[in-house]
Parts: C-alpha cells; sequence; structure tokens
C-alpha cells in the first residue's frame, strides 16, 4: 500500500505538493499552538498544584492568563510559527532549491508579508464580516481558516516560491 502511494505522489507531483502542503500546515498548526498555550501556562499565575487532574490543573493555569500575558503569547507564536512556516514550505513544499542570502531574504519578507495581509483581510475584515451577519463562530472559524489557507498557498506557490523561467531551456533550435 505504501508503495503504491508513494508512486502515486511520483506520478502525480500537484497532488503530492498539495498533500505536503497541508500537512505543512497542520505542523505549523500544532507548534503554533504549543507555543501559544505554553507560554500562555508560564506566564500566567499558578496556583500550587495540589494533586488529584494535573490536566484540569493546567487548563486552568492557561485560562488564567490575562489579556496582556495572552497577547505576548500570541506574537511570540506568530512570529516563530511563520519562521517555521517558511522553512519548510521552502523545503518541503515547494522544494526550492539553494539560493543567495539576498533571494531568501526577500522571499522571507514576502511570506511575511503575505501572511501579514492574510491575517488583516480574512482572520479579522473577514471573520468580523461573516460575525455582522449572523453566522456562528465555529462556522466561522472554518470558512477563514479555508480562505486563509487557500490565499496562502496561492501566494506562495504564485509569488514567493514561484519557479522562475530559464530563459536558456526557452531557446528554440533553429
Amino acid at each position: 500500500m505504501i508503495k503504491k502511494f508513494k508512486e502515486y505522489m511520483d506520478t502525480h507531483p500537484k497532488q503530492a505538493e498539495l498533500l505536503r502542503y497541508l500537512v505543512a500546515g497542520g505542523l505549523t498548526t500544532l507548534l503554533s499552538m504549543v507555543i501559544h498555550y505554553g507560554l500562555c501556562f508560564l506566564l500566567a499565575e499558578k496556583d500550587a498544584f495540589a494533586g488529584g487532574n494535573l490536566i484540569a490543573w493546567v487548563v486552568d493555569t492557561i485560562n488564567k492568563a490575562t489579556p496582556a500575558q495572552m497577547s505576548v503569547a500570541s506574537a511570540v507564536s506568530w512570529v516563530i510559527s511563520v519562521l517555521f512556516a517558511f522553512w519548510i514550505n521552502r523545503v518541503m513544499v515547494f522544494q526550492v532549491e539553494k539560493a543567495s542570502a539576498g533571494k531568501v531574504a526577500t522571499e522571507l519578507l514576502q511570506f511575511a508579508g503575505s501572511r501579514i495581509v492574510s491575517f488583516l483581510v480574512f482572520e479579522q475584515g473577514m471573520m468580523l464580516l461573516l460575525k455582522a451577519i449572523g453566522v456562528s463562530n465555529i462556522v466561522n472559524r472554518i470558512i477563514v481558516l479555508v480562505f486563509v489557507m487557500v490565499f496562502n498557498y496561492v501566494a506562495s506557490k504564485f509569488w514567493i516560491f514561484k519557479e522562475k523561467k530559464d530563459p536558456a531551456k526557452d531557446v528554440q533550435p533553429e
């Protein structure tokens, strides 16, 4: 079964790329959540653990994080997640060849810029619009996440990590 899956992926590069993108997105989301909740736990005031349910104590501690602590956790989590997402998208998803430090820096700035745009337009703007027309929070979040994922994929594939045409390959023999 694994051999058939590998053969399918080798013969269907577009589907393989999309699958790699979904895996990379899942890993980035997981990393973001671990960092965010971990920082909320570390920053929040903690009651002494008196035994009993450890998970309940950890969740209670996370929920005690103040809005300022949550903002710090979100900001740090976002920066680290964007850096991780850049690396995993560049290396694993779009399999970009080695490049100069300047080119990598340009790609990183474009990547971070596109993530800022997707945050402002979709995560904030679209979320508020859907909320204003009465879409429930759960459905709202799912719709927003789908749009963010599609926008980020398109920005990465067709702008940031776009394959550059080699002019030497475009020359037709006479």
